[in-house]
């Protein structure tokens, strides 16, 4: 019997309910697939038709969320924004969007977001960064610097920004009001790093 695109959405939309469910209860690294496939009534390996592996079942997931978050900071953005506030704004939309999986994120992120994880272990992961470091360019465009997306200025604003994810993660403070400081300070330093040098890799390029 031929399944339907209907029934194969729906499928999936279920195995992702019940995985978010799962990993808030009993975290990310204790819930296995298996448990995951027993929620969501299906057979262990159907699993595997959907997701290539549990990190990118989890990494879909917190990658929808940053979608969400940057909905908002489209919502809020006035357009008046410096530099600095306007990437704060970006940065604190998404941890907003972000909050349900606070306390799982992290080994998510180990897997599938840290400069050490590989793309084809969790091509989800290397997607939410690709359209997180998409929105930073036209972000830095509107405020007049053009990055490439291999830039090093690039490299080094994603390196910041994992830092800021890992200290959040584990930020008891009310409200995360370390981490904001964080994310502010962070900005500051990447924005006044690149307007220090804002001419240096043209001026490599052109060697």
């Amino acid at each position: 019997m031929r399944i339907t695109q209907e029934a194969k959405e729906k499928t999936k939309k279920t195995i992702l309910e019940v995985a978010e469910k799962l990993f808030a209860e009993r975290g990310f690294e204790q819930t296995t697939t298996r448990d995951i496939s027993a929620a969501s009534g299906i057979a262990k390996g159907t699993l595997f038709n959907y997701f290539k592996s549990k990190e990118t079942l989890a990494m879909t997931l917190v990658n929808g969320a940053m979608e969400s978050g940057r909905k908002q900071y489209e919502r809020r953005k006035t357009g008046e924004e410096g530099l600095v506030e306007e990437l704060f704004l970006f940065v604190a939309s998404e941890l907003r969007a972000l909050k349900p999986f606070r306390k799982y994120i992290g080994p998510v992120l180990e897997s599938c977001m840290s400069v050490f994880s590989k793309k084809s272990i969790c091509p989800a992961g290397e997607e939410a960064k690709h359209n997180h470091l998409k929105t930073v360019g036209q972000i830095l465009a509107n405020h007049g610097f053009e990055m490439e997306y291999d830039s090093i200025v690039i490299t080094l604003y994603w390196s910041l920004y994992l830092g800021i994810l890992a200290h959040w993660s584990n930020d008891d403070t009310h409200n995360q009001a370390e981490t904001l400081g964080l994310i502010d300070y962070s900005m500051q330093t990447f924005a006044n790093t690149i307007s220090a040098n804002s001419g240096v890799e043209q001026a490599v390029s052109n060697e």
